[in-house]
């Protein structure tokens, strides 16, 4: 039974990635948490996609575009089809590809629409800056940090409202046989400490940062193993790097893995390494949801998905000292680590879950 908001609104999720990383999942994660709390939720999506199977397994209804040559065209005209037979209150995406068709489909039908934005960069052009800040019913950034940062770009942020990514907490819950079962799956044994990196191979990741403190750790505790996950342009490049190190064999590589509740359990220490502001950080969330304590950078809105000192320890960008040091604490430290991971966990249901964004989110939309 839905609580808090009074009155079912009929919303309109549009998405046309093909990919299943945080922004995708963001988007799929605030659509299963409004269908939950009893609304009357659409989703337009790519056939196939990371964020169509998350919405289907979830079932969220979903109106799938086949891509091709013309999948604009036919993304357009699915969109203003779904958008006139459903009569949604509301049009939601965090897609810079719908911006302007949600807001021409807003003239048609009357529908409001309200736009999330997830790039560290602020738009160039005035027009696109001007479309966001003033024409959108709801211009929505992801931390405060965000908000601030756009502001500091020369943006308009008068009208912004601050939204967390919501993190299916349920879905992460930790337990013994979870942990067991991932462990075996992964060849790790119960005696190894485990430090996971999940996101994107990309530099600005910090993940050059990372494999260097890894060598350091590694070095200094043989029972520690290193788990990659994702994919991304720097990723052959990291490979190549690590194999010409002492340690390659304790590396282990795993692709990309939407479904990440199979991951963490066999985590004991989540890093996550960014040296460019992030607007936010769901992979801390996650990790924290999972009760895996995180060794964090402070860059961007990081600092806002953790308590330093409580479920997970903060580093300066780029700091491979810094980092080894605070990994190597928590390797060391095993019930320090137990309890951050409680803490964690607590944290996490308290200020992420789905149904905290949801009813936080039904109050930006009811709010005038």
């Amino acid at each position: 039974m839905r609580i808090g908001y009074n009155a079912a609104m009929r919303l309109l999720f549009a998405e046309s990635s093909v990919r299943g990383y945080g922004t995708e999942q963001h988007i799929a994660a605030l659509a299963i948490a409004m269908a939950r709390r009893g609304h009357d939720v659409r989703c337009l999506v790519i056939a196939g996609s990371p964020v169509a199977t998350v919405l289907e397994d979830a079932r969220v209804p979903v109106v799938s575009i086949r891509t091709g040559r013309t999948r604009g065209m036919r993304i357009a005209t699915a969109l203003l089809h779904l958008a006139l037979r459903q009569r949604p209150d509301w049009m939601i995406s965090n897609d810079p590809r719908f911006y302007r068709l949600l807001l021409a489909i807003r003239g048609i039908t009357g529908a409001r629409v309200a736009l999330f934005r997830h790039w560290h960069d602020a738009p160039k052009r005035r027009r696109s800056r001007d479309l966001l800040s003033r024409r959108t019913d709801r211009f929505i950034l992801v931390s405060q940090f965000h908000r601030e940062d756009y502001r500091r770009q020369g943006m308009s942020v008068e009208h912004a409202s601050v939204l967390y990514n919501p993190i299916d907490t349920e879905r992460f819950r930790p337990s013994p046989p979870a942990r067991a079962d991932a462990r075996a799956r992964l060849g790790f044994t119960d005696s190894e400490a485990v430090v996971g990196y999940v996101g994107r191979m990309i530099e600005a990741k910090g993940i050059f940062t990372l494999a260097d403190a890894a060598e350091r750790f590694l070095a200094a505790e043989g029972s520690t193993r290193m788990l990659w996950v994702g994919d991304g342009e720097d990723s052959a490049r990291l490979r190549g790097r690590i194999a010409q190190t002492a340690h390659a064999s304790r590396h282990s590589f795993l692709g990309w893995d939407a479904n990440l509740a199979l991951v963490y359990p066999a985590l004991d220490i989540l890093a996550v390494p960014s040296i460019y502001p992030e607007p936010f950080g769901r992979v801390s969330v996650e990790a924290q949801a999972a009760a895996v304590p995180v060794v964090s950078s402070l860059a961007g809105g990081l600092p806002e998905t953790f308590v330093p000192g409580s479920t997970g320890i903060g580093v300066e960008p780029g700091d491979i000292d810094g980092l080894a040091s605070a990994l190597l604490t928590l390797i060391r430290d095993p019930e320090r680590r137990r309890q951050m991971g409680i803490a964690g966990r607590e944290w996490a249901c308290a200020r992420f879950s789905l149904a905290r964004i949801a009813r936080d989110f039904e109050g930006l939309l009811a709010n005038g």
